[in-house]
């Protein structure tokens, strides 16, 4: 259930979590989904460096993702150590 004060990166991890757990996709596709390309980010982090204000969206977008990336490997390793509780 979603909390009206949880945050966008928490609801996207579970999501993207959910589709792992439907089997719509595996935990490495799931990564894939989440992150940027090493190359793209690094295009991207250079813009912003030299857009300043013009370029703070991309930014927080970038920064986004990497939160939803954290978010969602703390969901992964809760879920892996109540697997390995029940057992």
């Amino acid at each position: 259930m979603q909390s009206q004060f949880e945050r966008p990166e928490s609801i996207e991890a579970k999501a993207i979590l959910r589709l792992v757990s439907l089997g719509t996709t595996t935990l490495d596709g799931a990564r894939e989904l989440i992150g940027i390309p090493e190359r793209e980010e690094h295009a991207l982090q250079m813009f912003v460096a030299f857009a300043g204000k013009d370029g703070a969206s991309i930014g927080y977008a970038v920064a986004f993702r990497h939160r939803v990336m954290i978010e969602f490997e703390k969901l992964v390793a809760n879920q892996q150590m109540g697997l390995q509780a029940a057992a």
